[in-house]
């Protein structure tokens, strides 16, 4: 079997959360171009448009559906419309969550942490636990989730709290939902993002003057990431490529971790 022939995804079906936009948005047309049919879900359902074309485009089929991850009935409903569309459930792309919300810990109430902790870890666990059940039916699966290099050091210049506890405790789910899934060929991996080129992320860069400038000297490839490069690793992680891989988590951070 050739290298092609392993990461051809033709007729697989993925769900892709939060893909409106952005990351989401990406890792659902690569997958689609890798020959994935596509379940696209976002809080903002009328924004899914544009990622519904495009798909269509490379002459995939697609769902596109309102879904929030903080809702339990909305994510059985979501996989159930998918299953009733398609017949199965292949991948599943954990990518929909709550951004940092930068506040010292003194100045997060309670409710601002539920408001990351929540989607981040709860909706994360939900969606993979509902795939899963399809998956099993099925003789397997892959499943993928969004941590950060926030989840395994402390990010310099930004208050912790929330969102890294959220994206390290993604770790863990990830390991734990590798073992308790291995026996029925479900295959559960994590991505680690540093700072890539996306809006939110130019948001906090921009906060005050020479910020930019300071975490790009704690890259050493001195650049942001381009989605495409983050895109290329989930295809993989969907395909046969990562067939012996589980329960591992991959940072690809232009090298931030190293210092």
């Amino acid at each position: 079997m050739s290298v092609h022939d392993l990461v051809n995804l033709n007729n697989k079906v993925a769900v892709v959360t939060g893909a409106s936009r952005g990351l989401g948005q990406t890792f659902a047309v690569a997958l689609a171009e890798a020959g994935a049919h596509l379940c696209i879900t976002s809080r903002h359902g009328g924004e899914l448009e544009h990622t519904s074309d495009q798909i269509k485009k490379l002459g995939r089929e697609v769902l596109a559906l309102e879904s929030d991850i903080n809702d339990e009935t909305q994510i059985v409903s979501m996989i159930g419309e998918t299953v009733r569309k398609f017949g199965r459930i292949d991948i599943l792309v954990n990518n929909a969550a709550s951004m940092r919300i930068d506040k010292s810990p003194e100045d997060t109430t309670q409710s601002d942490w539920k408001s990351v902790m929540d989607p981040n870890v709860t909706g994360v666990f939900l969606c993979s636990r509902e795939a899963a059940k399809i998956m099993k039916k099925h003789g397997g699966g892959k499943i993928i989730n969004l941590s950060s290099v926030a989840g395994v050091k402390v990010l310099r210049y930004f208050h912790g709290g929330s969102y890294d506890v959220s994206k390290a405790a993604i770790i863990m789910l990830t390991q734990t939902l590798a073992t308790e899934l291995a026996p029925y060929n479900i295959n559960v991996n994590a991505v680690a993002p540093g700072y890539y080129n996306t809006v939110p992320n130019q948001r906090f860069l921009q906060k005050e003057p020479g910020l930019y400038e300071k975490v790009l000297d704690l890259i050493p490839l001195r650049r942001l990431g381009e989605l495409k490069e983050l895109a290329g690793l989930v295809v993989v992680l969907a395909s046969d490529i990562s067939n012996y891989m589980t329960g591992t988590t991959i940072l690809i951070d232009g090298g931030y971790h190293c210092w």
